[in-house]
């Protein structure tokens, strides 16, 4: 019998990265990619939506309708908006038209804001403020409302 001599030295074990380097980097890329696009995404919607409700003409009639009994009393105190408007909004310089539907939410229930108004020399008149309030299906009707 022929006697074999063995090296027994440890062959040193390479690193986590360096055994899977070739899945790892695309991923962790993808991954840089993903998040950065959804940021991206995230804060247009937050700022087109904090441009688009940030009008005075739904500033100003979420004011009037935050001071009607009937409606405090169907949709509970400090109304505000809930989501992003739809309609039409044109102003140019201190005239403007507007005829839009607003989401609205107060501390006992939800419904839409309906504002249909004008601007004339930079004040809103409104031809007309409605709530209609989701649980009961009721439109109230708030009186026409001129600054």
């Amino acid at each position: 019998m022929q006697e074999t001599e063995f090296n027994n030295q440890l062959i040193p074990k390479e690193n986590w990265f360096k055994r899977n380097w070739k899945w790892a980097v695309p991923i962790g890329c993808l991954s840089f990619i993903g998040l950065f696009i959804v940021l991206l995404i995230g804060g247009a919607f937050w700022g087109i939506s904090k441009v688009v409700n940030d009008n005075d003409v739904t500033s100003h009639a979420i004011s009037i309708i935050n001071h009607n009994p009937e409606v405090e009393q169907q949709l509970g105190t400090n109304i505000e908006t809930d989501g992003i408007f739809s309609g039409n909004i044109a102003v140019s310089n201190d005239k403007g038209v507007a005829d839009i539907s607003v989401p609205i939410k107060g501390s006992k229930g939800t419904g839409k804001a309906l504002i249909k108004g004008k601007k004339e020399f930079d004040k809103w008149n409104y031809e007309n403020i409605s709530v209609y309030v989701d649980e009961t299906k009721e439109l109230i009707e708030i009186q026409k409302i001129k600054e």
